[in-house]
């Protein structure tokens, strides 16, 4: 083996390395943008805002669930006694976990009952969804969920 083999060894295996990464590293810039917040500072300071909501959130009692009934799916939010909880509007955002390719969000009207169904089926696999209901002029409850779609054929 001569200097030139080694020398086009070398180029053609750092070639591949360095075209490999910028490939997966444009493919993960445009499926996900990698921000929770706009601003980590001012998200920090509204951290212990965010605790004392939460804990007053968890004091009501309520509960979140899911329900799937073939191309359906029903949130559904209860007291500890099983009542739904009047829900004056709200947004549900809804998107896969890690891409932004699929995300929705979804606007929730005046619920006497709790009950929403989402209009839409979903594609089966996980998904999340950040939820913010408005349930008095004083109240909003939040939550985000992870769950799963699975599809019966």
């Amino acid at each position: 083996m001569t200097d030139r083999h080694i020398l086009i060894i070398l180029i053609f295996f750092f070639g591949i390395v360095i075209t490999v990464n910028a490939i997966l590293a444009i493919l993960a810039n445009r499926t996900w943008p990698g921000l929770i917040v706009d601003n980590s500072y001012v998200a920090s300071q509204q951290f212990n805002s965010h605790i004392a909501d939460a804990r007053k959130q968890k004091a009501l009692g309520y509960t979140l669930d899911f329900e799937q009934a073939k191309n359906q799916l029903t949130l559904i939010l209860y007291d500890k006694f099983g009542q739904g909880i009047n829900i004056l509007g709200g947004n549900v955002r809804i998107g896969r976990p890690v891409t932004r390719n699929e995300d929705r969000v979804i606007h929730i009207p005046f619920l006497p009952n709790g009950r929403f169904s989402i209009p839409n089926a979903l594609a089966a696999g996980t998904w999340v969804a950040d939820i913010t209901l408005t349930l008095s002029k004083d109240c909003t409850w939040r939550s985000e969920r992870r769950f799963s779609v699975i599809k019966n054929n």
